[in-house]
């Protein structure tokens, strides 16, 4: 079968993903090996894949500030930055892998391009929902909803859409103007680069044209391809209703079940397996709610308006995970009906929970529908988490709720709203259905091996 290189990003979320992807694929007999500049050897190594590990971003940094004298210093970066547009480190790694396939994480854009002479089929990944500029679909940032209804939605649409590129360009301009416009002189290419300057110049320097394979006007910063398949891991369903891009296939999510929790400490897990088992015992009875913020940031007075939710109702029961981002310090005093882990594993939590609260992100926000939870989701408007919020409230999956810190009576009731509506339970299950559906019809990989055997890649995929 084949041999797929995946190069990852490193990021938690879209890493247990690609992972999950990757299981799958091997089980079908694909062999993967994963090739990234983030240290992701551990969550790799446990699921028993190959791995590359290339130069991390922070060591092109440091070996580009090494020198004398301050103008010594300038001189050296200035090499470095010359050095590093041209270096073929990167694509050398690729190429010695031989691989009959290249999956790319979507914001992996230096990969995209150094690899495009390679000639290798390439996909891209994606953990967002669509991220294209299309008729009846507002850009991922925004809290527009078809529910307004059509004309207004549409009018609602096209001002969202306005506004990203007002955004994009404000956002540009004070690069430019700023500390970032001597950064894009002096600054080192990392393969983790999403800057417009550095990405040009990669380019210019490999022959491969932005003008004629990216488009800036999409909502993905700071450009989206135009001439490559985008691997969509989430349900069509979950979106709002729309012709796709024809770039795009949706595959399912992928909801990584046989992950190890890498970063779950031992003190951490022996807390939380006692919690489970006195609660198992006693056969549940009190509701149970899971609060996270993911593992890229945090809110101490976010966390502390949850916690004096819970103060009001010793009645109610919750789970708190850090996520590594927040100590108990941060947060003071924790009511006896709070179970806080400073990184909680999350889907054997959501396995006993009655109600989630999440930041929007997709990835949470897929886990909590594959295992049968409605959401309170809070978006603090960080990237996609608007988007995110609003499809959850249009399809009666939970409360999307604007980001709010000093209002524990508002988020009490919301989610007593969740553990009272039935209905939304229901429909929290029928889209687990969903979900799992493109698991049992093996979507990805169909998708995968169709596109491989069309560009030569790899035998015809079996009929059933």
């Amino acid at each position: 079968m084949a041999h797929i290189a995946f190069v990852a990003h490193g990021l938690i979320s879209p890493l247990n993903a690609a992972l999950e992807l990757s299981r799958r694929l091997a089980a079908h007999g694909h062999r993967v090996t994963f090739v990234s500049h983030a240290d992701i050897s551990r969550e790799v190594d446990a699921h028993g894949l190959a791995f590359v590990q290339l130069a991390s971003d922070e060591s092109i940094r440091t070996q580009a500030r090494s020198g004398g004298s301050p103008l010594a210093r300038l001189r050296a970066m200035r090499q470095a930055r010359r050095r590093s547009i041209t270096a073929t480190d990167f694509e050398r790694a690729v190429a010695a892998l031989e691989p009959d396939l290249l999956l790319i994480d979507i914001e992996m854009h230096y990969a995209t391009i150094v690899t495009a002479h390679l000639q290798i089929p390439t996909m891209l990944v994606m953990n967002w929902l669509s991220v294209f500029r299309l008729p009846g679909l507002p850009p991922l940032n925004s809290w527009a909803s078809p529910s307004h209804g059509q004309a207004s939605g549409n009018a609602r649409f096209r001002g969202a859409w306005l506004g990203v590129r007002m955004a994009a360009w404000a956002a540009r301009m004070r690069h430019k103007a700023g500390k970032g416009g001597v950064g894009d002189v002096l600054r080192p290419v990392t393969y983790g680069t999403n800057h417009y300057a550095d990405l040009k110049q990669v380019a210019r320097a490999r022959g491969y044209s932005l003008k004629e394979n990216t488009d800036r006007n999409e909502w993905l910063r700071p450009f989206m391809y135009t001439r490559l398949p985008v691997l969509c891991l989430n349900a069509y369903e979950l979106e709002f209703p729309h012709t796709p891009h024809p770039n795009i296939r949706y595959v399912g999510p992928m909801v990584n079940r046989h992950r190890t929790e890498a970063r779950l400490q031992s003190e951490s897990r022996r807390r939380w397996e006692a919690y489970r088992a006195a609660r198992l015992a006693t056969d549940g009875g009190r509701p149970l709610v899971y609060c996270s913020l993911g593992s890229y940031w945090s809110d101490p007075d976010f966390l502390r308006m949850v916690l004096a939710t819970f103060e009001r109702r010793p009645d109610w029961d919750l789970v708190l995970g850090l996520g590594g981002q927040a100590t108990v310090a941060d947060l003071g005093s924790v009511p006896g009906n709070v179970l806080l882990l400073d990184w909680a594993p999350q889907l054997e939590v959501l396995e006993l929970a009655d109600c989630a609260i999440n930041h929007g992100g997709i990835t949470s926000i897929n886990e909590c529908i594959s295992s049968g939870v409605p959401m309170v989701v809070y978006s603090p408007s960080l990237r996609d988490q608007d988007g995110c919020a609003t499809r959850i409230e249009y399809h009666g999956l939970g409360v999307g709720t604007r980001w709010d810190t000093k209002n524990p009576e508002r988020l009490e009731g919301h989610i007593a709203r969740v553990l009272a509506d039935e209905a939304m339970h229901d429909r929290v299950r029928e889209m687990g259905r969903v979900f799992d559906a493109y698991l049992e019809d093996a979507v990805a990989v169909t998708v995968i091996e169709d596109y491989l055997h069309a560009a030569g890649g790899g035998p015809a995929p079996e009929q059933n």
